[in-house]
């Protein structure tokens, strides 16, 4: 063999590297363009997590929730019971029917006595009453009494549900460590 056989047998070989090392760079960015591409597409579509709360939001009190002792304060006979039927009607729960144990006489339609933990369950007794009047006392517990007067006729429409609007969800809780 010659030396000029050798010589172009060397650059016959390293042009061929070069080919090869170059058609290799090529089909791995190409690759690399591909799983970016794909990458972005899942990246995209994927669910993105909304707004959170931490805050723990109490259910609204509901008439399921209360407890009523329903009293005559009139010369009606009869009244707290019928009356009691009605409240229970709505949802309420109906513990004591009888006459006023104070023996008030109560010019409005009806007097709604409760203590300081029965005061959310008294507004919404309210809410069905046109005319009630809260009368806040020192008794223990949330039961509330509904004293009914001599201006009582029946109950008022049923109050719409209020709502609060949208709430977020709660924020997933995460645990660190083992």
């Amino acid at each position: 063999m010659s030396l000029v056989d050798d010589a172009e047998a060397l650059e016959f070989r390293a042009r061929r590297r070069r080919r090869a090392t170059v058609t290799l760079a090529v089909l791995l960015l190409a690759l690399a363009g591909a799983f970016y591409y794909a990458s972005t597409y899942f990246r995209d579509t994927a669910p993105k997590p909304g707004p959170c709360t931490t805050e723990v939001v109490e259910a609204p009190l509901r008439p399921a929730d209360v407890t009523v002792n329903v009293y005559n304060a009139t010369s009606r006979s009869g009244l707290a019971l019928t009356t009691s039927k009605r409240a229970a009607d709505r949802g309420f729960k109906v513990a004591l029917v009888a006459n006023d144990p104070q023996n008030k006489t109560i010019k409005e339609a009806a007097h709604i006595r409760y203590g300081p933990e029965g005061e959310e369950s008294a507004k919404l007794l309210a809410q069905h009453i046109k005319g009630a009047k809260l009368v806040k006392g020192k008794r223990k517990g949330d039961t509330i009494d509904l004293v009914l007067g001599n201006a009582w006729k029946e109950f008022g429409p049923v109050p719409k549900q209020t709502s609060t609007g949208p709430t977020l969800p709660p924020c997933p809780t995460v645990t660190v460590g083992g």
